[in-house]
């Protein structure tokens, strides 16, 4: 499969979150959306020069559940990879960073795939 393929083989959730860059100066960023595999993160090059395709980031993507407040189930570790700048598209999207994500360990894959979850509307065991 290929990386594009693979990229749009998740479906994309739009969240409200955020996520923090670690790195020389400690950076928070609006997700704009999540899939199981990738984040787009909202910034432009000029404010965040350092994100080039290629460039590796460990990051915590913290957020809410739609929109009511810091859930500390949300608090997602990851090692991340930037794949693209894009310059976005007015009215539909903003300009950002689309980047792979890895989980690290278990516990925080589960809290992906619940934030997932809780972000799509669909609830394991419920209706949807």
């Amino acid at each position: 499969m290929s990386d594009e393929q693979q990229r749009r083989a998740n479906a994309r959730i739009d969240v409200y979150a955020q996520a923090e860059l670690k790195g020389k100066d400690v950076q928070i960023m609006a997700v704009r959306n999540v899939s199981a595999g990738g984040i787009y993160l909202e910034g432009t090059p000029d404010e965040y020069p350092e994100l080039k395709p290629g460039t590796e980031i460990e990051m915590v993507i913290f957020g809410t559940d739609e929109g009511e407040g810091d859930d500390p189930d949300f608090n997602i570790k990851c090692r991340a990879k930037v794949i693209r700048v894009d310059a976005g598209f007015p009215g539909k999207r903003p300009p950002g960073f689309g980047c792979t994500i890895e989980p690290t360990g278990e516990e925080n894959r589960e809290r992906l795939t619940n934030l997932l979850l809780r972000a799509s509307g669909y609830r394991v065991g419920g209706r949807g």
